[in-house]
């Protein structure tokens, strides 16, 4: 025989439609469901939209442990066990029983398609926070113990008028079969007060569960009205998040600006990275030419030194030349007084013709003397030539040495940037 749960939610979708759109507790918003012979799909649990034909009965089995109302539980960021999401939570009860869940595992939120349907079907009442069955379904279970009772009335009854019958109506044969009514009667009679024994129990259990339910009324009162005190603060907190989310919006725009502005900053030390690196390869071929420089300055100071030696040997030579033509002056001058001791000799003796031909040899040495200080003259400008060269090479040495010095400044700005 199907579970009733299981059957008037089966014949809910007859009436209205397989698939069916339940509405959830506010009204306003619906889901799809569409039963099968598994269970029911539904379209509001995106990883697993498949619930089994037991966990509706296993949820009404809860609602009933729990005196026929029971919290819905809240399984958001929550694992089983939790303050919130507890084994008498109708969450916490269904991921135990249908889904093995142990406690401080994860949960998936299930509870409000499961609890839609329930009141959809007529069989719970969905209210915020909690969920209880309707009062013909209370009824509905309580019947078959007012079957039995009535059964055990009926069976009294037949007892205290089948042995008149069986006395004046029935023939003397049938009297051992009488007898074995009788003890049949017996042992229903015995049954019948086991099922009173039954019946009253029951009806303290009925007692104790008004006892429950009036305290239970008393809860919900008390939870009623922390409720709505609730509810007064979650409307401040409204506000206070709507405050929020204004001041988060201006700071998601500061944001924006501020994430441009870095792009901005990133792309202008890409450029300056870019004229760092040109500046790192202008330097390096700074250091190839400086290198390059300095090689050839110790080659132009090798070659400096040379020339120096050289020019040392030449400044001796023409100081031995100068000191040279210092004496032919000096030869030249006294033989030009001679010269003129001569003249005034030859002016005294001019008919001499000794004094004539010596006249003459003295003027020949007086040509001779002036051809080699002639010479010694030139070679004199060739000296000076030659040093005027020198002293030219040395400065040019110089401003190659001054060049130089000021490259390897220009090189140590550029490693000091």
């Amino acid at each position: 025989m199907e579970d009733p749960v299981i059957s008037k939610i089966k014949s809910q979708f007859d009436k209205k439609g397989n698939p069916a759109k339940i509405p959830l507790m506010s009204g306003k918003k619906f889901f799809e469901a569409r039963s099968e012979t598994d269970g029911v799909y539904v379209d509001n649990l995106k990883k697993e939209p498949f619930l089994p034909w037991k966990l509706f009965t296993e949820a009404v089995n809860c609602i009933k442990e729990h005196g026929g109302k029971v919290k819905k539980g809240n399984a958001t960021n929550s694992k089983l066990g939790d303050p919130n999401l507890g084994l008498d939570t109708l969450e916490g009860y269904i991921a135990s029983k249908v889904y093995g869940c142990k406690i401080g595992d994860p949960v998936l939120k299930r509870v409000t398609p499961v609890a839609s349907i329930l009141d959809w079907a007529e069989i719970c009442e969905n209210t915020r926070g909690q969920i209880g069955l309707l009062s013909e379904e209370k009824e509905l279970h309580t019947s078959e113990s007012k079957k039995e009772t009535s059964l055990a009335f009926t069976v009294e009854e037949n007892k205290e008028s089948l042995p008149m019958n069986s006395v004046y109506n029935q023939p003397d044969n049938k009297l051992k079969e009488m007898s074995k009514l009788e003890a049949e009667l017996e042992d229903k009679i015995q049954k019948i007060k086991e099922l009173d024994r039954q019946a009253a129990g029951r009806e303290n259990e009925i007692v104790r569960l008004n006892t429950e339910f009036g305290a239970r009324e008393k809860l919900l009162l008390k939870n009623e009205s922390e409720l709505r005190a609730l509810q007064e603060k979650f409307a401040e907190k409204s506000e206070e998040v709507l405050h929020l989310e204004s001041r988060i919006i201006e700071k998601e725009d500061r944001i924006k600006d501020l994430t441009e502005e870095l792009g901005e900053k990133v792309e202008n030390i890409k450029i300056l990275t870019e004229n760092l690196s040109a500046k790192e390869r202008e330097v390096e071929e700074l250091d190839e030419n400086i290198s390059i420089k300095d090689k050839d300055l110790k080659t132009l100071a090798e070659e400096v030194i040379t020339r120096a030696g050289d020019m040392k040997k030449i400044e001796e030579k023409l100081t031995l030349k100068e000191r040279k033509i210092n004496t032919l002056e000096t030869m030249l001058t006294t033989a030009e007084e001679k010269v003129k001791t001569l003249e005034k000799q030859l002016s005294a003796f001019e008919g001499e013709e000794k004094l004539a031909v010596q006249l003459r040899e003295k003027e020949e040495f007086i040509k001779q003397l002036k051809g080699t200080l002639v010479s010694k003259e030139e070679a004199f400008s060739r000296v000076s030539e030659e040093n005027r060269k020198y002293k030219m090479q040395q400065k040019l040495a110089s401003e190659g040495l001054r060049q130089i010095e000021e490259q390897k400044a220009s090189k140590k700005w550029w490693k000091r940037l």
